[in-house]
C-alpha cells in the first residue's frame, strides 16, 4: 500500500482537505456542532500564503491534512487560543541582540488524520515534514502552533518548546497546549538524513510530494514515460534493466538513503531507461518536471545545481556498476560501509556517534553478498571499535574506515 503527500492545488484536493476535516473534527471528535455543512474551514483559508498539505492512500481517499499559515496583520489561528506574543518579542530580543535577521513566523496546524492511519507513524511525520518544508520555502524562521494534549508527547520528543500547561478550550471540547520551535531545528529532523542534497531541496522547497511505499513496488518500468524524479529518504529502491530480446533483468544498482533516480526525466521525454521497484518500507521526495521547469524560470542557477547533480550520480552509477561487476565482496562491502556512514544520522546521546537503520541484510542486498558474509564484515568491524550492531542499527563509534 502507498501514501502520497502533496500540496493541495486543485478544487478537489482542497475540497478534500475541508471534508476530511469535518469528518474527523465533527464527525468523529463532535466539535464544532454547529456546523452541518459538511465541510470545516475559517478565515485563514481565504488569505494569501495559506498552504494545505493532503495525503491520499492508493485508492485516491484523502486520508489525512495539515495546515500552514503566514504570520500576518490578523496573526495565525494559533493567535486564537493562545498569545504568543511574549514568544515572539522573546525571539525578536534574540535575534537583534545575536546581529540576525528580523524573524518569520508560521503557524501550523488544523492537523486531521482518518482513524484507521493513525497508527502509522510515517503518515505523521510526512505531513509534518511537508509543512516544514512549506514553511522553508515561505522563508520562515519559527513555526508556532497548538496542539491537542493527548499528542504531546510527540512534539517533545521532537524538540518543540511548551510554552504553557494545557488550556481548556469550551468550543472544541478539549485542550489544547501551545507549542513553538525554530524552523532551522525541525528541518534539521526534517531532512538532515540528505544532508548531501540540501543545495537541492532548499531550491526546489515547496515543490516536493512525499511518497511512503511498501516493500516490492514497481515505481516505473523501463521504457515507461517519466515526469518525476526521486531522491530516497528511506528503505532502498533496485534499479534494473533488461535487454529487448530477453525478459532477464539485470541488477544496475541498489539505492539507499540520499541518492537520487530517474532525475533525467526532469530534462527530457525520453523513455525510463530502466526499472525502478522498492525494496522494503521506501520513503522518497519526489519532484515532477512541470514544478521542476517553474523553479528553473524563476532562477536560471538552480540549473547548474541539478547539473553538478546528474554529474556526482553518473559518476556513482558508473563505479557501482564496475563494483557489481569485477569487485570481490570485501571491496563492495567496504564501499557500502562508507556509504552508509556518509547518511549516517548523529546520535542525539553522543554526537560522536552516528546511528544508520540498517541491518545485516540490508547491507548483503546492496552488496549483493550473503547475508552471512555481511554479518561476517560487520562482526570483524564491531571488534574493531568502529562500529557496534544493536538491534538491526548500524551505530559508527567515529573511527574513519580505510579506503
Amino acid at each position: 500500500m502507498g501514501v502520497k503527500v502533496k500540496v493541495a492545488r486543485t478544487a478537489k484536493e482542497l475540497s478534500d482537505v475541508y471534508r476530511l476535516r469535518y469528518q474527523i473534527y465533527h464527525v468523529e471528535e463532535g466539535f464544532y456542532q454547529d456546523n452541518k455543512s459538511g465541510f470545516v474551514t475559517d478565515v485563514y483559508d481565504s488569505i494569501p500564503n495559506t498552504v494545505n498539505v493532503i495525503a491520499y492512500n492508493d485508492l485516491g481517499e484523502p486520508i489525512g491534512t495539515i495546515r500552514a499559515v503566514e504570520d500576518s496583520e490578523i496573526g495565525t489561528p494559533s493567535d486564537s487560543s493562545f498569545d504568543f506574543t511574549p514568544y515572539r518579542e522573546k525571539i525578536r530580543k534574540e535575534a537583534k541582540e545575536n546581529g540576525a535577521d528580523e524573524p518569520q513566523f508560521v503557524s501550523a496546524g488544523m492537523l486531521a488524520i482518518a482513524p484507521e492511519w493513525r497508527n502509522r507513524r510515517d503518515v505523521f511525520r510526512s505531513l509534518l515534514r511537508m509543512a516544514v518544508d512549506v514553511g522553508k520555502s515561505m522563508q520562515k524562521t519559527h513555526i508556532i502552533s497548538t496542539v491537542n494534549h493527548e499528542t504531546i508527547s510527540i512534539y517533545k520528543r521532537l524538540g518543540w518548546d511548551l510554552l504553557a500547561e494545557p488550556i481548556l478550550i469550551e468550543e472544541i471540547g478539549t485542550s489544547i497546549v501551545p507549542v513553538a520551535i525554530s524552523l532551522d531545528v525541525i528541518y534539521q529532523w526534517a531532512f538532515d538524513s540528505l544532508i548531501k542534497q540540501r543545495k537541492l531541496l532548499e531550491h526546489f522547497s515547496g515543490c516536493f510530494q512525499w511518497y511512503l511505499m511498501d516493500g516490492n513496488t514497481v515505481l516505473f518500468e523501463q521504457d515507461d514515460k517519466g515526469d518525476d524524479a526521486y531522491l530516497v529518504t528511506k528503505g532502498m529502491v533496485d534499479i534494473t534493466c533488461y535487454y529487448k530480446e530477453s525478459d532477464k533483468r539485470i541488477p544496475l544498482a541498489h539505492l539507499v538513503v540520499g541518492d537520487m533516480f530517474g532525475e533525467m526525466s526532469l530534462i527530457d521525454e525520453a523513455p525510463r531507461s530502466a526499472s525502478a521497484i522498492t525494496r522494503g518500507n521506501t520513503e522518497l521526495l519526489v519532484i515532477n518536471r512541470e514544478a521542476f521547469w517553474q523553479k528553473i524560470d524563476e532562477n536560471p542557477a538552480y540549473l547548474r545545481d541539478l547539473m553538478s547533480v546528474l554529474s556526482s550520480r553518473l559518476r556513482s552509477a558508473d563505479e557501482r556498476a564496475i563494483l557489481y561487476a569485477h569487485a570481490p565482496v570485501q571491496e563492495r562491502l567496504n564501499y557500502f560501509i562508507r556509504a552508509l556512514e556518509q547518511y549516517a544520522l548523529p546520535d542525539p546521546r553522543n554526537p560522536e556517534r552516528k546511528i544508520s537503520k540498517t541491518g545485516v541484510e540490508e547491507l548483503a542486498e546492496m552488496s549483493l553478498t550473503s547475508p552471512q558474509e555481511a554479518l561476517s564484515f560487520l562482526q570483524t568491524l564491531e571488534k574493531e571499535n568502529k562500529i557496534e550492531l544493536n538491534k538491526g542499527k548500524l551505530i559508527f563509534l567515529g573511527t574513519e574506515f580505510s579506503s
